[in-house]
């Protein structure tokens, strides 16, 4: 028992070392979601060895447990801070999704400056002319797999058109504020990470993102936590940071496995305050931000 205790804490430190490699290996970011499943058998595994007085193991495993722990934790950084008077409201809808008005209705009622969307399939069409009297200002992009993308706007997009071609699975677009100034606005959907293709999508983005002058707000649907690499690579690109800590978007697996993939991002310059919204038909729950930048 002794043996096979020291044996699985190190292949568990092994497996939690390995998903800091998203960058370079794509199965690395698949073993990031359940980095924090990892990261608590670890630290279980090495009490039992202090136990067995096991104690130079024990102290070489936990020392790799805490850094990751720490690299982790340091990945939500971006926390709460003050509303500002700027906002988005982010949203994968479902491509077949249920209670479409009851949707429609909550983000009518957020009145937020940008929508973000995802999943902006056929079933969806209701909720988009729904928005059409409010956001006279769009940009949808049709996507392989379940419906296309979306940002709408209460600010004029400026030469929007191209935006179509910037990545695979993103689409953006230039506001013109008020005061004159401008704002990159991106709606993301990555797919899944290994084996599907997220770590083939994440590089155009990025060098696209790095090529931009000016602030730049993302809302998307990542398909990957806030730690993964996917996620840390684009924040670097667009010189932004995450909003909202820990949050929970993706509740279909339950305790088993809680999964923060959905995401907004603003301009590191700038702070604000995000909030969880109703699942509303569908599979994700949606995100409302105040921010300034």
């Amino acid at each position: 028992m002794s043996t096979f205790l020291k044996t699985l804490a190190v292949l568990v430190l092994i497996g939690v070392g390995f998903s800091h490699l998203g960058g370079w290996i794509a199965f690395a970011d698949s073993l990031a979601v359940v980095r924090p499943l990892l990261l608590f058998a670890g630290f279980i595994l090495s009490f039992a060895l202090l136990f067995m007085r096991a104690r130079l193991l024990a102290a070489f495993v936990l020392i790799g447990y805490v850094a990751s722990t720490i690299d982790t934790v340091w990945a939500l950084h971006g926390g709460q801070g003050e509303a500002g008077s700027l906002s988005l409201y982010q949203k994968n809808m479902l491509w077949n999704g249920t209670d479409r008005q009851s949707l429609l209705d909550d983000i009518l009622r957020a009145d937020a400056d940008f929508v973000t969307l995802q999943e902006t399939s056929n079933d969806n069409m209701g909720i988009l002319k729904g928005l059409e009297g409010v956001y006279p200002h769009r940009l949808a992009c049709t996507t392989p797999g379940n419906g296309g993308i979306a940002i709408y706007s209460k600010f004029p997009l400026i030469q929007p058109e191209a935006k179509c071609e910037f990545g695979d699975g993103v689409v953006l677009a230039q506001a013109q504020m008020p005061d004159g100034g401008a704002i990159w606005v991106a709606s993301v959907h990555l797919n899944r990470p290994f084996p599907y293709t997220q770590a083939n999508q994440v590089p155009g983005i990025v060098r696209g993102l790095a090529d931009l002058e000016g602030p730049i707000l993302i809302g998307g649907d990542f398909n990957m936590v806030p730690w993964g690499s996917a996620v840390r690579q684009i924040e670097r690109a667009a010189n932004a940071d995450r909003l909202g800590g820990y949050l929970t978007t993706f509740p279909s697996y339950g305790w088993k496995l809680i999964l923060p993939i959905d995401h907004i991002l603003i301009p590191n310059t700038g702070e604000g305050f995000v909030e969880v919204r109703p699942l509303l038909g569908s599979d994700h729950l949606g995100l409302l931000a105040r921010f300034s930048i």
